[in-house]
């Protein structure tokens, strides 16, 4: 994937590619492995999925509330999501005084909506940048005076440190207590909003997994009502339910734990070109109540595109979660973090985390991007499970550690190493959708492939101008390694 517009492609590709951009078409290419600045090989959930039209006049993707303010605006796209493409290489524009999208659109947010308004411009105020306000214009449903903005926006988790803060081990010692965990993308949009909650199907998967025992906290993405999924199936009044923006939920057994203090941090942003909004990270200290053990646990929602870190990139996205543990959590807590990462082991936010938390487990999903890391040692990992998708496009997962027990037996479960067999060493899954093989996307980075390689382009077709189906014909061709996209500069 070369999201810069000096794309590194094999020689036949680049032919092609010419004539294309001499046409005024995005290519899809497929071909050898790229190298990135590192030399190393690059092998991507999206939350949008083909779909036909679900009747309403709206395509049938999987939006979350995060995402419904663009679904409108997707006209007959199939229900795919803006196609990836950089500002440079988009046609993009910034909007100067003359213009109707600066003289009415902007000028009229930040001196009347905002001022009226507020709480229709999340994130933004009248001291906001002309950018900022033009791309959150843009990406709002129904706009059609604003284009995608060129200048450079102001990201304050882009300005990260030299290095992720270093962490530590749970306190040792005290009585045995097992902590069961639970992460689920719940597809809100479909499986409540479509299909009204399909017989209670998300609750009753959680609850048919706690014969054994309850879980002792739970984190929900896409999820707008956590308690019309507790509720109905009797689990309502044994949580603390925690719902915050950013379509993020949490929740924690009353009967095991205390809520010392919760919070919620912007930590990432989507790509420009596929923009849904700012993404978060909500957190919540905890009290055991039959030990002297607290407990920090973080739910987050991760940026698109996937594998990509959104807007500053996968280490950054990571640097800034491990930010917000080092920020809030105290030193011997036990550590937990949860999501739908949005990035699979392909990605250097998955890879970045590798480096200061134990990846407990990954779910299967998107080949991956459903993820539980602690700073548990394996070995006191003594259950993982993938539950099923209740309904959802994203399967439920759980592990259970056990904490108080030094000499426990020797784990052989290696999460990470299992995370990228499941990207290298399953046979290719071809066109499905649920299935991410393609690898990372990281923004304005170039990629060059071997030249003397095979290769494969698709011109004027849906390949050409989605990175997703860009990507399934690279899946679905068993010679393909890797694939990019070429997209015209701007006339």
């Amino acid at each position: 994937p070369n999201l810069n517009a000096r794309h590194g492609l094999s020689s036949a590709l680049a032919a092609a590619a010419a004539a294309a951009l001499a046409a005024g078409a995005a290519t899809c290419g497929a071909g050898a492995p790229p190298l990135d600045s590192d030399g190393d090989i690059n092998d991507d959930d999206d939350e949008c999925r083909a779909a036909a039209s679900t009747g309403d006049g709206l395509p049938g993707c999987a939006l979350s509330a995060l995402q419904r303010r663009a679904r409108a605006a997707e006209g007959s796209g199939g229900g795919q999501e803006v196609e990836i493409k950089t500002r440079s290489e988009s046609g993009c524009h910034t909007a100067e005084p003359g213009e109707a999208c600066y003289d009415f659109d902007i000028t009229w947010a930040r001196t009347t909506g905002m001022p009226l308004h507020p709480e229709w411009y999340e994130g933004l105020t009248p001291n906001s940048s002309m950018v900022d306000i033009q791309l959150f214009i843009y990406s709002s449903a129904g706009n059609k005076n604003c284009s995608m903005p060129c200048a450079q926006l102001s990201a304050p988790w882009c300005r990260q440190a030299a290095d992720a803060p270093a962490l530590w081990a749970p306190s040792g010692g005290g009585a045995p207590e097992k902590i069961k965990i639970l992460t689920y993308n719940l597809f809100w949009w479909s499986l409540f909003g479509r299909r009204h909650g399909n017989n209670h199907s998300a609750g009753t998967l959680i609850k048919d997994h706690m014969s054994d025992a309850p879980f002792d906290v739970m984190g929900f993405q896409e999820c707008e009502d956590l308690p019309r999924v507790l509720k109905p199936v009797g689990l309502l009044d044994t949580y603390g339910v925690i719902m915050d923006k950013f379509a993020i939920c949490m929740a924690y057994s009353k009967k095991a734990w205390t809520l010392i203090e919760r919070g919620l941090v912007e930590v990432a942003e989507d790509m420009v070109t596929k923009y849904y909004g700012r993404r978060g990270a909500q957190w919540m200290r905890l009290k055991s109540l039959t030990s002297n053990r607290s407990l920090f646990f973080m739910n987050h929602h991760g940026p698109l595109s996937i594998n990509s870190g959104g807007r500053c990139g996968g280490q950054a996205t990571a640097y800034n979660l491990l930010s917000v543990v080092a920020k809030h959590a105290q030193v011997g807590d036990t550590l937990i973090l949860v999501g739908d990462f949005n990035a699979n082991a392909a990605s250097s936010t998955i890879q970045t985390l590798w480096k200061k938390l134990v990846q407990t487990f990954a779910g299967e999903s998107w080949g991956g991007v459903d993820n539980i890391f602690t700073n548990v040692p394996s070995t006191n990992v003594i259950k993982r499970k993938i539950m099923g998708s209740g309904g959802s496009d994203h399967e439920a997962i759980y592990a259970v550690l056990q904490l108080g027990e030094d000499k426990l037996k020797k784990s052989t479960a290696q999460v990470p190493l299992e995370s990228v067999r499941q990207l290298t060493g399953k046979a290719k899954p071809g066109y499905e959708w649920q299935h991410f093989w393609c690898g990372r996307i990281e923004d304005n980075t170039e990629y060059a492939f071997d030249p003397s390689a095979w290769s494969q382009v698709f011109v004027q077709s849906k390949a050409a101008n989605d990175p997703e189906r860009c990507c399934r014909e690279c899946q679905a061709n068993a010679r393909c390694k890797a694939r990019g996209l070429v997209f015209p500069p701007p006339p």
